[in-house]
């Protein structure tokens, strides 16, 4: 598989697929039980992870021209500052199934890093102001 950057067992990764299906692009998408990993570029490469426990949203958008080819774009709305919060992958085959694996697993990520989907919807705190959106009464603790 070349330069692999994830860590631990792969659940599902797909190359970005051109608007005929086509996986003529340098994108691939990989998710393990821990993190959303994304790598683009072939000459100056680019690798974004996200850990799943970040994940608060996931939708799915499609046009006709996907829909008449079976593609999905998967919305990821994260508390992850390197993506800006949002992370897009963009002409997914089989979408709805991969946004249910995405889905458990980071249910999963959220059960065994003791995060809830509370400590991300604080209001005031948490997203932009600097705050992990951790409660630190859990005794959570960012490895």
């Amino acid at each position: 598989m070349g330069s692999n950057m994830a860590d631990g067992d792969v659940i599902w990764t797909q190359r970005k697929r051109n608007w005929c299906r086509t996986p003529f692009t340098f994108t691939t998408y990989t998710l393990t039980a821990d993190e959303l990993d994304i790598k683009t570029g072939v000459l100056r490469q680019t690798f974004d992870s996200t850990k799943l426990f970040r994940i608060v949203d996931i939708t799915i958008e499609r046009t006709l021209l996907q829909r008449l080819f079976g593609l999905s774009t998967i919305v990821i709305d994260a508390r992850d500052q390197s993506s800006g919060g949002r992370i897009i992958l963009k002409n997914i085959i089989h979408g709805f199934d991969v946004r249910k694996q995405l889905q458990y697993a980071v249910d999963d990520a959220r059960n065994v890093n003791r995060v809830s989907t509370r400590e991300f919807m604080d209001s005031g705190e948490g997203y932009g102001s600097g705050d992990d959106g951790y409660d630190a009464e859990d005794g959570y603790v960012e490895r």
